[in-house]
């Protein structure tokens, strides 16, 4: 316990029985694997008491041991925690086994995910976008909830059926109360070590506020996802289905092996939960605005050059932006939303380049490392979005670059590649184009000094997601002419969004009544 075998990765010394969880860090782990990177090399070991802890840092390695080896670590690391929450290995992001559940989950998922499944939704999606827009012209101080909104809301409509007017609808205002606890609870050092010693779990629960904590998260989830399918079932049996994705999977239930009504429930709960990372990678978009008015200026020049000042952006308008493109994928680059994504198990001994990979140990992607390294990337720790132009990857002139580097390489790889790659970068395009086309984001004026006072691009949760913190900036549109042609484009976007509002209560009814009024 606590010692790595000679046969393994290199990494830092360890001490007797605790390896290295002295040195192991706490909050914001990928700036530390960096470091070692820099010093044992693109693959090193760590051992907390009895866990194996591998880390690569190189897309050769990825391709190697995630993806050509796919099969040897399909599996997540066990979690206590995840599986009193979501039991029975029915949450395809963090379920431990990829057995037969996960796989019918995957597949289902790939139903709804899917480019072709996905287009058809673009109008929905599309009148979703508009409504942020507006949204950001008339409430432009709730900025960063506005976004999560948006992501909810079309997530809620192409799964359920039942969109989300405002973020204090109850779906939504239910799903961005409970998500955040359940993240947390996930985070390093937030509970007890009860993967390292599982013998706490034999604590009772009026000794043990997590466990109490974990039974909250578990009531909240079950009480929104069961209440979202009885929706749907409801719907389905007065003859109202509008072909979402969560009446296709009631109706063709025996053929997707979808029986188990829980399987069901579960399974809308964890694509719901994938919204998450959209929406942070959003709201890092903003910051990134917010923070570099130079390349802000760019993108407003090339949307006015492309698009005008007559309509909002279109779909046809996004393969005609090089820019934005550019723009996201430094985004990407800069501040990855997933610094080390969700971890992978081994489920067998590997070997690779001599060295052991034993079973199971786990194995992080470091992709702040893969995207921060200066072999690769000029400065590195400067935004600069010209690189992708000069470099679909950004890699610099005059290397050779790693052989393995692909797009898309935030979102993972091998069987455990997230799903939700078309949804996000669908989302990305069309709100960053709307965004620039209808408004300055600016940062906001200290009341003291009259100055302006730009955000930090440190304050990130550090958890599994390293998503930008809530911060102020002003959202200013670009003229009046601007917000008029929003306000438009929002009521014609009405017809769009009116078939997932079949199960509105009267708040909702309410507010969709007191601002089509407004603009007619």
């Amino acid at each position: 316990m606590g010692s790595r075998t000679k046969d393994m990765p290199p990494g830092p010394p360890t001490v007797p029985i605790l390896g290295n969880a002295g040195i192991f860090p706490k909050e914001f782990p990928h700036f530390q694997f960096t470091e070692w990177a820099k010093q044992y090399g693109d693959i090193f070991s760590l051992k907390v008491l009895n866990k194996t802890i591998i880390v690569i840092s190189s897309p050769t390695l990825v391709k190697e041991i995630i993806e050509k080896r796919s099969a040897s670590n399909t599996n997540r690391p066990a979690s206590i925690l995840a599986d009193m929450i979501t039991p029975n290995n029915m949450n395809l992001g963090t379920g431990h086994y990829a057995n037969d559940t996960w796989k019918i989950m995957r597949r289902a998922s790939m139903q709804l995910l899917n480019n072709e499944t996905l287009k058809k939704h673009r109008p929905y999606q599309h009148a979703e976008a508009t409504q942020l827009m507006w949204d950001l012209a008339h409430d432009p101080e709730n900025w960063f909830t506005n976004i999560n909104r948006y992501t909810t809301s079309f997530a809620l409509g192409i799964i359920y059926g039942k969109r989300a007017p405002r973020r204090q609808s109850q779906d939504c205002a239910a799903f961005l109360e409970v998500h955040p606890q359940f993240m947390h609870a996930l985070e390093l050092g937030t509970m007890p070590p009860v993967d390292l010693f599982p013998i706490l779990t034999l604590v009772p629960e009026r000794f043990a506020e997590w466990k109490r904590t974990v039974k909250h998260i578990r009531n909240l989830h079950e009480t929104l996802y069961w209440r979202l399918l009885r929706t749907v079932e409801r719907r389905i049996e007065k003859g109202l289905a509008t072909d979402v994705f969560m009446e296709q999977a009631i109706i063709n239930r025996k053929e997707w092996d979808l029986d188990d009504d829980t399987l069901l429930m579960n399974l809308g709960g964890t694509l719901l939960e994938g919204t998450d990372t959209t929406s942070g990678t959003m709201q890092g978009v903003v910051l990134a605005l917010v923070s570099f008015q130079d390349k802000q200026k760019k993108l407003q020049e090339e949307m006015d050059r492309v698009v005008g000042s007559e309509r909002p952006p279109a779909w046809e308008d996004i393969p005609n932006l090089p820019y934005l493109q550019a723009f996201l994928e430094e985004c990407h680059r800069f501040r990855p939303v997933g610094p080390l994504g969700l971890p992978h198990e081994m489920g067998e001994d590997e070997w690779v380049d001599g060295m052991l990979l034993p079973k199971d140990s786990v194995v992080f992607i470091n992709m702040w490392a893969i995207s921060h390294d200066p072999r690769y990337f000029d400065d590195p720790e400067e935004f600069i979005p010209e690189r992708f132009l000069q470099n679909p990857l950004g890699v610099k002139a005059g290397v050779q670059d790693d052989p393995a580097r692909r797009k898309n390489l935030i979102f993972g790889g091998g069987r455990r590649i997230c799903p939700g790659l078309v949804f996000a970068n669908t989302s990305l395009e069309l709100n960053l184009a709307n965004f620039v086309w209808a408004f300055n984001f600016l940062p906001e004026i200290d009341p003291k000094t009259g100055k302006e006072n730009p955000p930090s691009l440190w304050n990130h949760t550090t958890g599994i997601t390293a998503i930008p913190k809530p911060f102020k900036c002003r959202v200013v549109p670009r003229s009046t002419e601007r917000v008029e042609i929003i306000d438009r484009a929002f009521a014609k976007a009405a017809e769009f969004l009116q078939p997932y509002e079949l199960e509105l209560d009267e708040e909702d009814r309410n507010f969709n009544k007191i601002w089509r009024d407004s603009i007619e």
